[in-house]
């Protein structure tokens, strides 16, 4: 049984009658990349993916190329989303291609997305820093543009480029920085179709079995797969009381600290469980990341009686990097491991003596530890430096 997509209209649904809709070339139909698949794409992005907003088309800016990418979108993780597209053949070497363009754009500042935005659509850069707000549903812009992706899109994709697409997001698990998408386009008689499918990441497998303690429906909720579960309920939380309190909690902090250790990059909203929670701030520069160098507020609850547990921490992944913290004192509270710094606050609720600990205990982990870090790393360059002998 051949493993290619098919489709087929039903004729007759009285005596189940079907025939099959015909597989067609865009070129056949005298489609063109630019001038039709990107505008069906820039008015639709839900083609490639629900979470897109379109910021650029046929972008040209750059300052030592005269490359001109096909489109630019924003995801709701606020990454960059450059999309290459193809007609009917990927060609080898598309994965390059749009690989280079994700590479102009990594130090690109939201501002300047503002702008792209603003000349795409039209509108003023106020009303372009609001759209990007409402999509990324955030309070401000700093985490746009924390990483960037790619989508491919064409009709057939070379083995050159699945090859290359699937070695590159081995490399760096859970991130999935390729995804392609195929686009077949089919024609019943004067009607016309495009089926849109990702073909890589290819669907989880956990989505299609059936497990011990698992079940079609919970708690009288609809069914779907558990990632869809967990993007709803994710969802539904991101403008909760709990994730309320922790935003207003990192915002004191980043008000009161001074501009010389201030992060410069902080969680879009405060991911995790549907009551548990955690929320990250750290810097732009290496070797801080959002998941291996960040500081880190975690909120749990206790118990039903609304008792709460948040946990500020400090992790990292620079060996000898521990050393150097054994010194600094910011609780009695405080636990150090390999790998993290740790304090513990209690509360019997959400109230505002308890958002002004949490924001004192983070704001002392930052004024402690970032000094010691930039030391750290300063020294740790100057050896990496130094000439032999």
């Amino acid at each position: 049984m051949s493993g290619e997509p098919k489709m087929f209209r039903i004729v007759n649904p009285d005596n189940r009658a079907s025939e099959a809709v015909t597989e067609v070339e865009f070129a056949q139909l005298g489609f063109q990349e630019r001038r039709d698949i990107q505008e069906w794409i820039a008015e639709n992005p839900s083609i490639l993916s629900d979470d897109l907003l379109i910021v650029g088309k046929e972008f040209s800016g750059f300052d030592l190329t005269n490359e001109r990418l096909d489109l630019l979108a924003v995801d709701t993780d606020g990454k960059l989303v450059i999309i290459e597209l193809k007609r009917d053949d990927s060609g080898a070497d598309a994965h390059w291609q749009a690989i280079k363009y994700a590479s102009y754009f990594r130090h690109t500042p939201a501002d300047r997305i503002v702008g792209m935005l603003s000349d795409y659509a039209r509108i003023s850069e106020d009303e372009a820093a609001n759209r990007l707000l409402q999509h990324l549903q955030a309070d401000d812009l700093n985490g746009l543009n924390v990483d960037q992706r790619i989508i491919l899109a064409s009709h057939r994709f070379a083995p050159e480029v699945t090859s290359a697409v699937l070695w590159l997001n081995e490399k760096a698990p859970g991130e999935n920085l390729i995804t392609c998408v195929q686009l077949i386009p089919y024609q019943d008689h004067d009607r016309l179709y495009v089926q849109a499918s990702t073909i890589i990441p290819l669907p989880g497998i956990d989505d299609y079995l059936v497990k011990v303690g698992s079940s079609v429906q919970a708690d009288g909720e609809g069914g779907g797969s558990l990632r869809e579960k967990l993007r709803r309920t994710s969802q539904q939380h991101k403008n909760d009381n709990v994730t309320t309190f922790l935003q207003r909690a990192a915002d004191v902090v980043i008000h009161e600290l001074s501009e010389r250790i201030k992060p410069d990059m902080r969680s879009q909203w405060a991911g995790g469980g549907p009551r548990a929670r955690l929320y990250r701030l750290w810097y732009s520069s290496p070797p801080w990341s959002r998941r291996d160098m960040c500081y880190r507020i975690n909120l749990y609850p206790q118990n039903e009686r609304g008792e709460w547990q948040a946990v500020v921490e400090f992790r990292h992944n620079q060996d000898g990097l521990t050393k150097s913290l054994t010194d600094i004192s910011i609780s009695d509270e405080q636990s150090i491991e390999d790998n993290a710094i740790r304090v513990s606050i209690g509360s019997d609720t959400l109230n505002e003596d308890f958002s002004r600990r949490i924001s004192a205990t983070t704001r002392k982990f930052i004024e402690e530890i970032t000094p010691i870090v930039n030391e750290f790393v300063d020294s740790d360059n100057e050896t990496e430096v130094q000439p032999d002998g």
